[in-house]
């Protein structure tokens, strides 16, 4: 089965947690086209998962930031991002169509303790790269086109699919091994994402209160300034600029679901008067809070 559209379940960990994949195969798979969908899905915010995720890129293009990179991806391009590093996708105002495949590690590891696990996936999960490129080159080829093969089947879904996914995501898996080697110093950066996770899931917890920069430190065992080089160095902005985006983001979905008045949405996500709202969420959706309702509904 495929899932169209960029919506995604978050827990209060900033953790992407995959309701629409099956208990008894732990993939999920996702086409997405930001010109059939509402406008505020150019941007996805950080989140992370314990699955891997393989992404394609099939039209515009996409700045991707994992852990303390920044990335971009052209058409016909694709990426692989590790289990449990914090990513965003910031997409480009042509229209954009990416496909992407999240899955539980053991379909391809097996059973704990395995070959498969031990000398396979345990040392890409725990030592191999946070994120890594596919391109147009020769030697990235079997990666598309393990990728197309996988995403066909699930879509399609034939009897007994589940076995040929799990051959595809494996040779997907093993190109990734021996294209992105290990990295030593992934502890440290493991470290430093998961003050960013605490960081990110309080900001969420408080989204329509006076916050300030301390308050945000403090929930990273941080100083103000150390959480500005943080929030520069992992998210590519400040914290009150992240902050703001994360207000505007939640009060645009308010406005998609619900008829909850304009004036008090502004209020409940921390915004002094609706005529300020209204200048901030047209700075960063390009329309007014009302004309993003209407044609949203439309």
């Amino acid at each position: 089965m495929i899932r169209y559209g960029p919506d995604m379940y978050l827990n209060d960990q900033r953790q992407e947690v995959l309701h629409d994949a099956s208990p008894l195969f732990g993939l999920l798979a996702n086409e997405t086209s930001t010109q059939k969908h509402s406008v505020h899905s150019s941007y996805i915010p950080p989140h992370w998962h314990r699955e891997l995720e393989i992404f394609l890129l099939l039209d515009g293009s996409v700045r991707i930031s994992v852990g303390d990179g920044l990335y971009k991806l052209q058409r016909g391009e694709g990426c692989f991002i590790n289990s449990g590093a914090l990513h965003s996708f910031q997409f480009s105002e042509e229209p954009v169509w990416f496909r992407s495949l999240l899955f539980d590690p053991g379909i391809v590891a097996g059973a704990p303790g395995s070959l498969f696990d031990t000398v396979y996936m345990r040392p890409l999960l725990e030592d191999g790269p946070t994120f890594l490129s596919f391109g147009k080159n020769p030697e990235d080829a079997e990666f598309f086109k393990a990728f197309e093969e996988a995403f066909c089947l699930c879509r399609e879904e034939p009897a007994g699919y589940e076995f040929a996914v799990r051959w595809a995501l494996s040779r997907i898996s093993l190109l990734t091994k021996k294209k992105g080697g290990v990295i030593s110093s992934r502890k440290v950066t493991d470290d430093a994402q998961d003050r960013m996770k605490n960081m990110l899931h309080w900001v969420e917890e408080h989204l329509g209160e006076a916050v300030t920069t301390k308050d945000i430190a403090q929930q990273g065992n941080i100083c103000p300034r150390a959480c500005q080089k943080a929030f520069q160095r992992y998210l590519h902005c400040s914290p009150t600029e992240y902050l703001q985006r994360r207000r505007i983001f939640a009060a645009a979905k308010r406005l998609s679901i619900t008829d909850t008045p304009v004036t008090e949405i502004a209020l409940e996500f921390g915004f002094s008067s609706p005529s300020y709202f209204s200048k901030c969420f047209k700075a960063e959706i390009g329309s007014s809070p009302t004309a993003y309702r209407a044609a949203v509904k439309k």
